[in-house]
């Protein structure tokens, strides 16, 4: 196991420093990373400000856990000032927060009282900052441990700097205070006399948003920064006009904004400079795998298994390698290793379900998306959610358990367009029909009008989609007594077949799992002859007048 130390410090406040680090934190966390932070901004503290990511306040921390030693001259149990944060997210990593201090009547008191350059000189400061550092990993085990430095040129602030971290990321709005102020501190830093090498991550932030030039005043500020710092910046975090507005995380869904995938970046370099933790491993077990090097691949999935034996991503990995390198009958022991672990492993999960379904094991399927959707628990709108209902619900179908098919797609057409609207209705609808519902043509209506009206030109998709469509809608049209329209979608599959290579696999409404175009096709001829005897493919009796 191992932990990486990391402070953010900004020389001047309103640079974003608390949002960077917090965006972060919840970015680890949503990967399965364990994450400490302490907020040492003991003057203006905010971590425990941000709701999403559930961080109460009012809770004892840093300035209550420094006033018990200097009190007592023993270090308290650090449990007594740590509290587990419970984010709105559902992540699959967990976080912690060691706050400033409870900031009632006391905490000024307490936190004046406090002198910083005293508690090293006569209460041996190091010692006790040590053991801190120890106490947090030994009782926790985190991956991360992110620490909010307070602005300026302060006792608290080297402490942040200098004896806590193994890296610190710099951040610096681009005028001449910040970058002047900046560059005296990384060079300080530099020259530091500490227990191990420092590392500095620079960070611009805010950058207007202003055009891409050879010249101007952006560019003359840039250039001023690698003038200074020997280096231009890291990253840069441009101006967002939400992160002055509200404490919030902005990373929990999808990365779609730029300040969120610059957050991200952020997340990445960081990452990147821990080369004895979990992301190095897994960066490098993907790396040998893409390069084919067999043997670096399994030494690194033996270091893994060392290291993080217990982490479903070790499961997860070593799956891969054999997948890469064999022997292919360890692949489905890890994978599922892996997912049961957490089942809100992403990865685990997909590769799962897509080899359970190559194999045609969709029972399995069905047990694996169960437990998937009582993880993600009250999520019932997110993307995670659908995609395991669809799975279920395709599952289902795939061996004729109606009942669950349409619990499944009845679910999915109940959050409100976060999927294809004409695959929520055509699925839910389907599925009934084959459990013995006679649908309306009211229902009927609403499908084709959904289809005509959004997926029924040439360029509605992918080839592959509209021939998946075309098969899928002729049944509508059949039941609402439009044979020829209804054959006429059947025709345009082997146009639309010829345009794609044979090879290819396309999803089956008889089967609802993926078969190759040739059984497609022969599920196409099946369905024409039905339509010439008044019924489907299935024997279900049409309504020809």
């Amino acid at each position: 196991m191992n932990t990486f130390w990391v402070t953010f410090y900004s020389y001047k406040g309103g640079v974003g420093r608390t949002m960077a680090l917090a965006n972060v934190a919840a970015l680890l966390a949503k990967q399965g990373r364990r994450v400490f932070l302490i907020d040492f901004d003991l003057e203006a503290p905010g971590l425990d400000a941000f709701d999403d990511l559930g961080c109460s306040n009012g809770h004892p921390g840093v300035v209550e856990y420094a006033s018990e030693y200097l009190r007592t001259g023993k270090a308290p149990p650090l449990g007594d000032y740590v509290k587990e944060c419970v984010p709105q997210y559902n992540t699959r990593g967990r976080i912690w927060l060691m706050p400033s201090g409870r900031k009632d009547h006391r905490y000024n008191h307490d936190r004046s009282n406090i002198n910083w350059s005293d508690l090293y000189e006569r209460f041996n400061g190091l010692h006790f900052i040590e053991n801190w550092k120890a106490d947090v990993e030994q009782t926790y085990a985190p991956d991360y441990v992110l620490i909010d430095s307070r602005t300026g040129l302060t006792d608290v602030g080297g402490i942040c700097t200098l004896h806590f971290p193994q890296l610190v990321v710099l951040l610096y709005a681009l005028n001449d205070q910040n970058i002047h102020g900046i560059s005296h501190v990384a060079r300080v830093i530099a020259k530091a006399s500490t227990k191990g090498p420092l590392q500095i991550l620079t960070v611009a932030s805010p950058v207007p948003n202003l055009p891409t030039e050879k010249t101007g005043l952006l560019k003359q500020r840039l250039d001023l920064v690698e003038k200074k710092l020997g280096t231009p910046p890291n990253c840069q975090i441009h101006y967002d006009s939400r992160v002055s507005l509200k404490e919030q995380i902005l990373v929990w869904d999808e990365v779609t904004t730029r300040v969120a995938s610059e957050y991200l970046l952020l997340k990445d370099a960081i990452a990147d400079r821990d080369p004895k933790g979990l992301d190095y491993f897994i960066k490098e077990s993907r790396r040998a795998i893409e390069e084919l090097n067999e043997e670096r691949a399994r030494a690194v999935c033996e270091d893994l298994k060392t290291e993080y034996g217990t982490r479903p991503e070790t499961h997860y990995h070593v799956a891969r390698t054999h997948r890469a390198f064999g022997p292919i009958s360890e692949v489905e022991p890890r994978l599922r290793q892996a997912f049961s672990l957490d089942p809100l492993f992403d990865d685990a999960y997909q590769d799962l379900i897509s080899l359970l379904k190559s194999k045609r094991r969709f029972s399995d399927c069905i047990d694996i998306c169960r437990t998937r959707l009582a993880a993600l628990g009250n999520e019932s709108k997110s993307t995670t959610t659908i995609v395991a209902l669809a799975d279920l619900g395709s599952a289902a179908m795939a061996i004729k358990d109606y009942p669950i098919a349409i619990d499944a797609f009845f679910r999915i057409k109940n959050t409100n367009g976060l999927c294809s609207v004409l695959a929520a209705e055509f699925n839910l609808a389907e599925a009934r029909r084959r459990n013995g519902e006679r649908l309306s043509i009211d229902q009927l209506d609403k499908i084709i009008n959904l289809f005509e009206h959004r997926a029924a030109t040439e360029d509605a998709g992918l080839v592959v989609t509209r021939i998946n469509q075309m098969q899928a809608m002729h049944i509508a049209y059949a039941l609402r007594g439009e044979i020829d329209q209804a054959v006429h979608l059947l025709t345009r599959v082997y146009d639309l077949a010829n345009t794609v290579s044979r090879r290819e696999r396309i999803f089956s409404v008889v089967d609802y799992t993926e078969v190759p175009m040739d059984q497609i096709l022969e599920q196409n001829e099946i369905m024409l002859n039905a339509l010439k005897h008044g019924q489907l493919w299935d024997g279900t009796p049409l309504d020809t007048a």
